[in-house]
């Protein structure tokens, strides 16, 4: 007897094995470790939408199955706010619910990819753009993001990457872990690039309402014609606080959606009808004051944070979209996880090693700023 093959073609997701590395040093040390390596958003969810979700979960039928896609109030609710957030028109087939943005992540690797394709990734980038890939036999070709040029795509980089099995590319901006952001500018030239060169791109907006000092983060689908070539994953996670609640959303080109729906019919029964409908109440009914006081409190701690770094040599840009600063460690450690392992070890300080996003991430970390800070001073001292 034995497990399946493919197993042996990646390794244990790395935030799993680096929470058993924090719980040896907490068992060791008996302190705390100041966990600044998830970014998990920990700013409470409205309580308006916490009682409208008890309201629906209270309603007649909120039990059965939802079906395979979305509800009316859901596929309304999306429509309106693409419509009033980015003045994008959206059709009934052109978006579908996620069970949190990462099932749309690692579900799209299906609908595209057979043994040996390619997919163009990130690097640094979200290793679930990757992992998926490696699962089914398809290849990561990674791209670079890199200080030289600003943590954005180089182009002529990225043209000798193409090869005739290269399907899609996977872009993310505010990105996870540089914490760069982009503009509609730059979203035109990915969007020109992809055609000319006939592949597909998904764009993940997770952190688009994750953003600061006056920064709003666009959508792909404001690109003329980004439609015909392209698709953009959302999420509840970030821009309403909803991360257990696993609600996420994909829209764009009906192709791909209709691919991804099909894949998933496979493996889940949809989301739940009263998410579904907390989704579309909060699409529709945005809590201001509770969303300023949400950027506010990430806004605050990334700036505690950084004013701390400094107290170890580490300087870190003040980022403009996303949870994360990229910080670039000291010249006398060999690599990120020497140095995240000293800091966890001796101050009990836990930062995410750069290389968990790739061979780019080698001379970085990556710091939550959606962390508890309480008494990081003394952490830091």
């Amino acid at each position: 007897m034995r497990l399946a093959k493919r197993l042996d073609h990646f390794q244990e997701y790395f935030f799993s094995s680096l929470a058993k590395k924090k719980a040896e040093v907490e068992k060791l040390t008996g302190r705390k470790v100041l966990d600044l390596s998830i970014g998990s958003p920990d700013f409470p969810p409205s309580s308006i939408y916490i009682n409208k979700l008890k309201e629906f979960f209270d309603e007649k039928n909120s039990h059965i199955y939802p079906g395979y896609g979305a509800i009316p109030e859901f596929t309304q609710g999306l429509k309106n706010w693409y419509k009033k957030r980015f003045n994008v028109d959206l059709e009934k087939d052109e978006l579908f619910p996620l069970l949190g943005g990462k099932d749309g992540v690692s579900h799209l690797a299906l609908a595209f990819l057979d043994s040996g394709d390619e997919v163009l990734v990130p690097d640094p980038g979200y290793p679930a753009f990757s992992g998926p890939a490696t699962l089914i036999g398809a290849k990561p070709v990674f791209y670079n993001l890199t200080e030289a040029n600003n943590f954005k795509i180089n182009f002529e980089e990225l043209k000798k990457k193409i090869t005739g099995r290269t399907r899609f590319i996977w872009v993310n901006f505010p990105t996870n872990p540089t914490g760069q952001v982009a503009d509609i500018k730059d979203l035109k030239q990915i969007i020109n690039f992809v055609k000319e060169n006939k592949i597909w791109l998904v764009y993940d907006n997770a952190y688009s309402e994750i953003t600061f000092d006056g920064y709003m983060a666009p959508s792909i689908l404001q690109i003329e014609g980004a439609k015909d070539v392209t698709v953009e994953i959302g999420s509840f996670s970030k821009t309403f606080s909803f991360a257990g609640y696993r609600m996420g959303w994909i829209v764009g080109n009906k192709e791909i959606i209709s691919a991804l729906a099909k894949v998933k019919s496979q493996f889940d029964s949809g989301l739940s009808r009263p998410l579904q409908k907390l989704g579309a109440y909060a699409l529709d009914n945005t809590d201001k004051q509770w969303h300023e006081a949400m950027i506010s409190s990430y806004e605050k701690r990334r700036n505690i944070i950084i004013d701390n770094l400094k107290k170890i040599g580490l300087n870190a840009v003040k980022t403009k979209g996303s949870l994360y600063l990229w910080v670039k460690i000291p010249d006398r450690f060999r690599d990120s996880q020497e140095f995240s392992f000293d800091l966890l070890e001796k101050k009990q300080i836990l930062l995410t090693p750069g290389t968990a996003f790739g061979k780019n991430g080698l001379r970085y970390v990556r710091v939550s700023i959606s962390s508890n800070i309480d008494n990081i001073d003394s952490y830091f001292k």
